[in-house]
């Protein structure tokens, strides 16, 4: 861990020197608005804006040097391996591979440039005698394994072997058995007499790429051996079994009420929710995680369409404020007050939800900034900033140049400034509208669709 930090320090040192070298982080043309979004995600920081480039070249030298380092490797190791030479086989596909393509160069006598052609290589065929030798070896297998946890072939009662294959694959078999009914395809006991067993023939055909040999052996089979549950169990098996069939022709199987000379009690098997619940747990965890991403985008958006609409509002609200002779500190402070006063509860009233007014909950954060001690001039020009928009910058450094150069003609400066934004509310308001209807458009097309189908089904069924 420490190498991996020391690594990432040099990075980032590196990357602090080419961007003061290069002066990536000063202004310039194509970059005002990354940088003036990096500045507003940051609350105004001035550093964000050569953390960011810092980062970015940081990353790019990471990338570049690991880059480099495996092209080293690579070279280097090409550099120690045999030098290209004439080739005289080329290694064909294992058995049971399939054929392969192979792209190969060739050199023609006579000519300068090498052909390029693709050739197919079959697989690699056995010969007879490998083949004699695989099916053997196969044969003495398929003895060791066959019987399975039987003793001896005159006693069979739990389940044989039938392997499908042996020999990793090289011999494929083949099961049969006489009579029919008895061992299963498994290998497993299906039913045998309980008295002197049930003799059945069992036949393999061993193949070894079309050369095949026949494995007969006979075996008596016997009922296996079962505890008092497992008797218990086959009894009521039988007894579902032979309810099964008496009722064959109606539309429901009536379950036996006994077996074995025990009542039986039928209970519809329950699945068990954990899984299910886990997973829908984990997909609304996911969902929430998602969607609270989305809601303070939105939330984001909301707010900066709310600041840019209460703008005009708040101009018209100051120009009054201060033709009545108020200071710009006294319309502040009025504002809040008045903002406060219509989110307080009327006693004997039902409760009414206000909504949040951001601009206001601004004025109101600059109105405490300036009770802790912060700068009159200084806290307008915070105020800006915070809202983030150009409006509100260009009304904070207004009000902070007022103050600290005693500028004449606020009243009207900010009475020409609530007139023309009363024209940019309009438009954001028809910009807002169009969105709104943008939005709407793919429900309107599910309609047609829907009023289409209703008109054109009962045509096309009435041909």
């Amino acid at each position: 861990m420490k190498q991996v930090g020391k690594i990432e320090n040099f990075f980032n040192k590196m990357g602090v020197f080419l961007v003061e070298r290069l002066r990536l982080d000063a202004p310039g043309k194509g970059k005002q608005k990354l940088q003036q979004e990096l500045i507003a995600l940051s609350a105004g920081s001035k550093s964000a804006v050569k953390n960011y480039y810092v980062r970015k070249m940081a990353s790019v030298l990471a990338i570049l040097g690991a880059g480099f380092v495996l092209t080293a490797v690579c070279a280097l190791a090409y550099s120690q391996s045999s030098a290209p030479g004439e080739l005289a086989s080329v290694l064909r596909p294992g058995y049971g591979e399939g054929d392969r393509k192979t792209a190969l160069s060739v050199q023609v006598e006579d000519e300068d440039d090498v052909k390029e052609l693709e050739v197919t290589i079959q697989e690699r065929k056995y010969t007879d005698e490998e083949k004699q030798e695989f099916l053997s070896l196969a044969l003495e297998e398929l003895e060791a394994v066959f019987l399975g946890a039987n003793a001896s072939p005159d006693c069979v009662q739990t389940s044989l072997t039938f392997p499908e294959n042996l020999q990793d694959g090289v011999v494929t078999v083949s099961w049969s058995t006489t009579p029919y009914g008895v061992i299963g395809g498994d290998g497993s006991i299906l039913s045998a007499d309980e008295a002197e067993g049930t003799l059945v023939e069992i036949q393999a055909i061993l193949d070894c790429d079309g050369l095949e040999v026949i494995y007969s052996v006979c075996v008596n089979v016997f009922p296996p051996d079962m505890t008092e549950e497992e008797q218990l169990l086959a009894a009521i098996r039988e007894e579902v079994t032979r309810a099964d069939e008496d009722s064959s022709h109606e539309e429901e199987l009536v379950l036996p009420t006994s077996a074995a000379g025990k009542k039986l009690t039928w209970l519809e098997d329950s699945e068990n929710p954990f899984l299910s619940v886990l997973a829908l747990t984990l997909v609304l965890a996911l969902c929430v995680y998602l969607q609270m991403d989305n809601q303070v985008h939105k939330r984001a958006e909301e707010r900066k369409n709310q600041l840019l609409l209460d703008y005009p509002d708040l101009m018209w609200k100051m120009t009054m404020l201060l033709g009545a002779g108020m200071s710009i500190r006294g319309v502040f402070t009025r504002i809040a007050e008045e903002y406060a006063k219509s989110k307080e509860e009327t006693p004997g009233k039902r409760r009414k939800t206000k909504r949040t007014r951001y601009v206001y909950e601004e004025i109101t954060y600059t109105c405490f900034e300036m009770q802790c001690g912060i700068g009159e001039a200084e806290a307008y020009e915070r105020f800006g900033r915070r809202c983030q928009l150009p409006e509100y910058i260009r009304i904070g450094s207004i009000l902070s140049q007022n103050l600290r150069k005693g500028a004449k003609g606020l009243t009207a400066l900010l009475e020409a400034e609530a007139e023309s934004s009363l024209n940019d509310r309009k438009n954001h308001a028809r910009k807002i509208g169009e969105q709104a209807g943008t939005k709407l458009l793919l429900p309107m097309i599910l309609m047609l669709g829907i009023v289409l189908a209703i008109l054109m089904v009962p045509a096309f069924l009435s041909f």
